[in-house]
């Protein structure tokens, strides 16, 4: 006799509780295949809800042939965890058949019932399966925060979220706009480790500690991440991604040579303008050690609100008249002073020309205008071209003279990219760090994509609620 009270071979008790199933409570639990019996409160934090297979749902089918069973072997009480409703936990109570197959062809003999919200041989519904991946990768939350909310091991939310990423990746693929303008950039993913080569017993690296990513400028979300952060990997991300970069013109970037060589051919490259003024503020701050300039007193005593190398990273719109005048009065008492002044009167004349983008004044710029301002920092570079650091940045400009043009004339720039570095690395100060560059790179993946793939899943919900 089994624990039902049913022996080998006899008929057992119908589920009766499905005649006096809730529709209700059923419709409100939201399980695909499975009715409410009944909804008992715990003496816990638990809602316990016993639930029956739906006659409708077909269960009662083989899945090795098909064939409607006709012979019960026991019943069988099953706990699939669930998802909280609301603020309320559940537990499951899924009270179910175990089947004969009376098929002679059919190599199973006996199976038990299934529904689509709990396949077979699982414990847990695919909406709590759902949700552990959610956690991970739409929320940024540890894994093991995650585990500790759900009462599940950890291994358990890392395979949930593995499931849960690959089909919100591949659903971002298809149904992601072709992106018209990308930013490739990098980010130092951890520790680089090396390895022995077989065949020279030399040392290599055999995992890279950079990462490189490209960005859809327009809609904000990553398109692909890599591993290195080389030209042969740029131009593997853009290869990988046909659909995606099919019309792709623009490619933003911060100043760099190797991402500017595995720039593909015909599209218009464009220099990150705030990557330019950094460049221009470093050239400021060589001058300071070449010259080791130091003042008489410090910036207390010449009524500086913070040191004078400091105040000349400030935008000099962004300085009161009065400091102005004492940082020029200061800097004009001596040789070295006037050589790191020269350097800041460059450094403004390039954000002059940068001032004309798109998204300073809301206006297209007329090219005219723009090589107007190009040619007044050429000729303040001339009149400096004595000062090494002003010569090296106006050799760096020339050399960057096209991206540079074009970063006024379209507005773009790299800044989601940077903005994409910044939760990449909180990603990864979030998970502890990663043992597994490719699990990362699904983190980052998921983390990078959150508002495209909420604005995919509305457009396509609404596209179903249309009628015919």
């Amino acid at each position: 006799m089994h624990a039902t009270g049913t022996g080998h071979g006899r008929q057992p008790a119908p589920v009766a509780a499905c005649a006096g199933a809730c529709p209700a409570a059923t419709a409100l639990l939201g399980l695909d295949g499975v009715q409410v019996l009944a909804v008992t409160p715990d003496d816990g934090d638990w809602t316990v809800v016993d639930v029956a297979t739906d006659p409708a749902a077909g269960a009662d089918a083989c899945p090795g042939c098909g064939v409607t069973a006709l012979r019960g072997k026991e019943q069988v009480v099953t706990a699939p965890k669930d998802a909280c409703l609301g603020d309320a936990q559940i537990r499951l109570r899924w009270h179910k058949t175990r089947w004969f197959c009376d098929n002679e062809d059919c190599p199973r003999r006996s199976f038990t019932e299934a529904a689509p919200a709990v396949p077979p041989r699982c414990r847990m519904t695919t909406r709590m399966r759902a949700r552990l991946g959610a956690c991970a990768g739409d929320e940024m939350m540890p894994v093991s925060a995650v585990a500790e909310r759900y009462r599940v091991c950890e291994r358990t939310v890392a395979a949930a979220f593995t499931s849960y990423a690959g089909s919100e990746l591949a659903t971002l693929a298809e149904h992601a706009p072709p992106a018209q303008a990308a930013g490739v950039d990098e980010f130092r993913r951890g520790k680089p480790a090396h390895g022995t080569d077989p065949d020279t017993g030399e040392q290599v690296k055999t995992r890279s500690e950079w990462f490189t990513h490209l960005v859809d400028l327009d809609s904000g979300g990553t398109i692909d991440l890599a591993e290195g952060r080389t030209a042969a990997v740029e131009t593997g991300l853009i290869e990988r991604n046909p659909a995606r970069l099919r019309q792709l013109r623009y490619l933003a970037m911060d100043c760099s040579n190797t991402y500017r060589s595995g720039a593909p051919e015909g599209v218009i490259l464009v220099a990150d303008p705030f990557h330019l003024v950094k460049i221009a503020n470093r050239k400021i701050d060589e001058a300071f050690r070449r010259l080791a300039y130091r003042t008489e007193t410090g910036h207390a005593g010449l009524g500086l609100p913070r040191p004078l190398h400091h105040m000349l990273r400030y935008n000099a719109e962004d300085v009161s008249q009065e400091h102005l005048r004492k940082i020029i009065e200061v800097l004009d008492a001596t040789d070295a002073g006037r050589q790191i002044l020269c350097c800041w009167i460059v450094k403004e004349e390039l954000r002059r020309l940068l001032a004309l983008r798109t998204t300073k004044t809301h206006t297209s710029p007329a090219p005219s205008a723009v090589r107007d301002r190009l040619a007044t920092f050429y000729l303040a570079c001339a009149e400096a071209a004595a000062i090494p650091e002003v010569a090296s940045l106006a050799r760096t400009i020339d050399k960057w003279q096209e991206p540079v043009i074009n970063a006024v004339l379209t507005g773009y720039s790299n800044a989601k990219a940077e903005a994409h570095n910044r939760t990449a690395k909180l990603v990864a100060r979030t998970a502890r760090g990663f043992a597994s560059p490719e699990h990362q790179k699904q983190r980052v993946h998921m983390a990078t994509t959150r508002k495209l793939r909420l604005a995919i899943r509305r457009s396509r919900s609404q596209n179903a609620a249309k009628p015919p």
